[in-house]
C-alpha cells in the first residue's frame, strides 16, 4: 500500500532544510569584511584555496575525555548549499553593495568569476568540502572539514560553517548521556530557540548517542524511523480543578484519576502541592484503584529527587505493588544520573532498573561557539601553504590541502599530495557546490558506536610537520629581529 503520509512527509522535509538556506539566496549571509578583503585583492580572490575548519577544544563535561563527534552535515551545510544562487539575486546584491550599504564595497572579479564559471540562471559555488562522516569520533586541534576551490567563495562560508559547533555538541552530548544511562533521556520541544532547531539537536542527539524519545510531534512524522513521540500528565491539567470550595488534594487525585481512566498509562506528577505527602498518597491511591494496568508510575521533578526516587519505590512496595517506572527530571545531565543511580543502589542494594531520566535544559548547557572555540582558517592559496599565528598556545592553524587519517589510536593530519599508509576517515560532502553526502541517520549513529573512545592522540605528516616548522622558525626569526629594532 502507499503511504498516505510520504507527499505531506517529503514537503515538509523540504521546507525544513530550506530554513536553513541563507536568506533569498542573498550574499549578505557572511561577516561584512569579506566584501571589504576580497574587494581590495581580487586576485587572491579568484585564487584557488584551501581552508581548514577546526575546533580547538573538547565539551568540558565528565567523560568526554579530549572527544567530539561529528554531526549536523545536512542542516550546516543547507545554509549554503540546499539549492543554487541565482544570477539575478548576485547582481542586484552587487548595487546595493556597492551604492547602499554603509561599508560600501563589493569583490566584483570573485563574484564575475563565479558567474562566469558556469552557463544558466542557476549558480552553483564552484567549491569542494570533504570531512569527518556523521558519527565519526575525533578530537579537537585537527581539521574536521577541509574546504577547496576559489578561496574569496569559500570565504564567505566562515560564519556558517562555524556553526557546526552546534550538532557536534549536541551528539558529543547524546554519548556522554548514553554512557549514563541505558535508559533513553527524552528531550523536550521547548529547550530550542525554535522549532528547526530543535530538530536538528534531536538529529544530532540520535547520531551521538541513539536517543529516540521526543515530545517532538513534528520530529516523529518528519523521522518515524528515528524518533517515538512520549506525552503524560502536565502541571496545566494538574491544577485545572483547583477550586477554593475543595482540598488541594482531591483536586489533584481528580486530575491523576482522569488521566489514567482516560489514557490507560501514565507518569503521575506528584509535586503540584508537596510530592512526599499529598503528591505521595494520591499517586499510590491512582494505582491502587487501576488494577487493570501496570503502565501507571510516577514523576518527580523538583526537590531532593534522588530522595524521592528512593520514598517511592520503598512505599509502592510497601503496598505490595509491582515496581514502576519512575521518571526524574529537573535540569537532569549525566552527571546528575549517575547521582540519583548512585543513591537509589546505596539505599536499596538493587539496581535501578525503574529509574528513567527525563533531560531538558542539559542539552544546550555550554552549547555555544566558545566551548570548542570553532575555527575557520585558510590554509593554502595556489601551490603556497598558508598558517594563522598566535601568541597563544593552541590557536595556532595548519598548513597545506589537509586530510585526516586513522591508524591504531592516532588521527594523522597530511597533505593530500602525501601517501599515508593509514585509513581515510574524510568522505566528500560537497561537489562543486552540491550536496553529495547521504549517509541514513542509523548509519551515523553505529559509527558513533563504533570510535568512541578509540583515538587519543593527533599526529602530523612529515609535509604538514614540515610545514609548520618552516613557518614557526621564520616567525621566531623575523620577530625577534622586529624586537630588536623597535626596542621591545
Amino acid at each position: 500500500m502507499s503511504d498516505p503520509f510520504a507527499a505531506k512527509r517529503a514537503a515538509m522535509l523540504e521546507e525544513y532544510y530550506a530554513k536553513f538556506f541563507l536568506l533569498g539566496g542573498w550574499l549578505g549571509a557572511t561577516d561584512t569584511y569579506k566584501r571589504t578583503m576580497w574587494a581590495a585583492v581580487p586576485d587572491v580572490a579568484v585564487a584557488h584555496a584551501g581552508y581548514g575548519l577546526t575546533m580547538r577544544k573538547s565539551l568540558p563535561e565528565p567523560g568526554a575525555d579530549n572527544q567530539l563527534i561529528m554531526a549536523g552535515h545536512e542542516t550546516m551545510l543547507a545554509q549554503w548549499f540546499h539549492r543554487p544562487l541565482r544570477r539575478d539575486d548576485i547582481v542586484l546584491a552587487e548595487r546595493w553593495f556597492r551604492e547602499h550599504a554603509a561599508a560600501k564595497a563589493f569583490p566584483s572579479a570573485l563574484w564575475q568569476a563565479v558567474m562566469a564559471s558556469q552557463a544558466g540562471d542557476d549558480v552553483y559555488l564552484p567549491i569542494d568540502i570533504w570531512g569527518f562522516p556523521g558519527g565519526q569520533t575525533f578530537l579537537p586541534g585537527l581539521p574536521c572539514l577541509f574546504f577547496e576551490g576559489m578561496g574569496g567563495a569559500i570565504s564567505y562560508l566562515e560564519p556558517a560553517m562555524c556553526r557546526y559547533f552546534a550538532p557536534i555538541l549536541w551528539a558529543t552530548k547524546g554519548r556522554l548521556m548514553k554512557l549514563a544511562t541505558p535508559r533513553d533521556a527524552e528531550f523536550g520541544l521547548r529547550s530550542a530557540p525554535c522549532e528547526a532547531l530543535n530538530i536538528t539537536l534531536l538529529l544530532a542527539r540520535y547520531v551521538g548517542g541513539g536517543g529516540r524519545l521526543t515530545s517532538n510531534d513534528t520530529a516523529e512524522f518528519l523521522f518515524p524511523d528515528l524518533f517515538q513521540s512520549v506525552g503524560t500528565i502536565g502541571h496545566e491539567m494538574m491544577c485545572a480543578g483547583q477550586t477554593f470550595d475543595r482540598t488541594l488534594g482531591e483536586a489533584e487525585y481528580e486530575m491523576m484519576d482522569r488521566f489514567v481512566s482516560a489514557m490507560g498509562k501514565a507518569s503521575l506528577l506528584c509535586d503540584l502541592v508537596d510530592a512526599e505527602s499529598v503528591g505521595l498518597e494520591n499517586a499510590l491511591r491512582v494505582i491502587r484503584n487501576h488494577p487493570e494496568t501496570s503502565e501507571v508510575g510516577i514523576r518527580v521533578d523538583s526537590g531532593d529527587i534522588a530522595a524521592q526516587c528512593v520514598l517511592y519505590f520503598r512505599k509502592m512496595g510497601e503496598a505490595g505493588m509491582s515496581p514502576r517506572t519512575i521518571v526524574f527530571e529537573d535540569e537532569v545531565s549525566p552527571e546528575t544520573v549517575r547521582k540519583v543511580y548512585d543513591f537509589f543502589r546505596s539505599s536499596t542494594g538493587l539496581e535501578p532498573t525503574m529509574l528513567f531520566p527525563g533531560a531538558g535544559g542539559y542539552w544546550w548547557r555550554l552549547i555555544h561557539r566558545d566551548t570548542v572555540a570553532a575555527a575557520f582558517k585558510r590554509s593554502a592559496t595556489g601551490e603556497h601553504p598558508n598558517v594563522k599565528f598566535s601568541n597563544t598556545p593552541g590557536k595556532e592553524s595548519l598548513g597545506g590541502y589537509l586530510r585526516v587519517f586513522g591508524k591504531d589510536d592516532a588521527l594523522i593530519v597530511a597533505d593530500t599530495s602525501e601517501s599515508i599508509d593509514a585509513e581515510p576517515l574524510f568522505v566528500k560532502l560537497v561537489e562543486q557546490g552540491r550536496i553529495v553526502y547521504r549517509e541514513s541517520f542509523q548509519v551515523q549513529s553505529a559509527r558513533a558506536d563504533r570510535t568512541w573512545g578509540r583515538y587519543r592522540r593527533v599526529e602530523l605528516s612529515p609535509k604538514v610537520a614540515e610545514y609548520r616548522r618552516r613557518f614557526n622558525t621564520m616567525r621566531e626569526r623575523e620577530v625577534a629581529a622586529a624586537r630588536l629594532r623597535v626596542g621591545f
